[in-house]
């Protein structure tokens, strides 16, 4: 193979690659978004709202943690980054009183 094809060839497979990471990543944090408005509950609209405020912020905010979860090569480190973020994330979203929604238990 000639050298520009195959560094061609190098580069769209490598945009690939780090475009599925990419979109998975967004997957997890629509996923992590929808199962806090789950959480909320239909009969709390101001929970629903304060998520969808403010989720892009406090995922922006709590965003390395993230990142390193996406990318633990092991189970302990998946576990650390993803408690990491969790703790940020439901600390960040707050009611009218600056009082958070949700609370982290690892154990739930």
């Amino acid at each position: 193979m000639r050298p520009q094809y195959k560094a061609a060839a190098t580069f769209l497979t490598t945009l690939l690659l780090t475009g599925c990471d990419s979109l998975i990543g967004l997957a997890g944090e629509k996923l992590q978004k929808t199962h806090l408005i789950d959480t909320c509950g239909e009969d709390d609209p101001a929970c629903i709202s304060a998520v969808e405020a403010q989720f892009d912020a406090c995922h922006t905010k709590h965003k390395e943690h993230w990142n390193a979860f996406m990318k633990a090569t092991n189970e302990k480190e998946e576990d650390l980054h993803l408690e990491r973020y969790s703790l940020g994330l439901y600390d960040c979203i707050v009611d009218e009183n600056g009082d958070p929604y949700f609370y982290y238990d690892p154990d739930a």
